[in-house]
């Protein structure tokens, strides 16, 4: 059986993809991710996997294949303890509208 692609939003340090490969139905596509610390750890991890910095600005016809699967982390700086304190109004967090964008991928 083919192993659904998985493309991981938000990813941190790409949790969702260990998690989900470990089973043997998935492989990962790519990963979108911000933070330069974790493209180091996904970098070590997933060699050959893309990662995409802007989740706004990512495009279908950036990635190597569509995915079957999308995965995103919750953007948590805005609601953490260790961030600003803004909450759910605050600007990092770009869920909502992202969604609505890949939905029709």
């Amino acid at each position: 059986m083919e192993s659904l692609k998985t493309l991981e939003l938000f990813a941190g340090i790409g949790g969702f993809s260990v998690g989900l490969e470990r089973t043997g139905a998935f492989k990962t596509i790519g990963f979108c991710e911000i933070d330069e610390q974790c493209h180091k750890v996904l970098r070590k991890n997933w060699p050959d996997v893309p990662i995409y910095t802007d989740v706004t600005q990512l495009k279908a016809t950036d990635l190597p294949e569509i995915p079957d699967v999308i995965t995103g982390g919750f953007p948590c700086q805005d609601i953490s303890i260790a961030g600003k304190g803004e909450g759910l109004n605050g600007k990092i967090r770009t869920l909502v509208g992202v969604s609505q964008t890949y939905s029709g991928m």
